[in-house]
């Protein structure tokens, strides 16, 4: 006889890319030389633009600074921090 279980409860509340990025800032706050690291690689070229964020195979920056791998970083380091305003708000990251 099979064993039949009831699924689980269905969250069909999706989660926005802000709540996304809070969720992985807030895993990587206790990574201080991660995000160090991630706050010291993605900086902005002279055309504004990511110098680490490039197009795969040509080495060209392609995303707009902050770029999200920064900007979740720079969270991370407002949450290790204490600062209370690393909640994200609406466009405050760019995804």
């Amino acid at each position: 006889m099979a064993d039949i279980r009831p699924a689980p409860p269905r969250d069909d509340r999706a989660s926005s890319p802000a709540d996304e990025h809070q969720r992985v800032a807030d895993e990587l706050a206790p990574m201080v030389e991660v995000w160090q690291r991630l706050l010291v690689e993605h900086v902005p070229d002279a055309a504004g633009r990511c110098r680490t964020c490039t197009k795969g195979g040509t080495g060209l920056p392609s995303m707009p600074w902050p770029c999200s791998i920064h900007g979740i970083a720079d969270m991370a380091r407002r949450v290790h921090d204490g600062d209370e305003s690393a909640a994200v708000g609406p466009g405050r990251l760019s995804s």
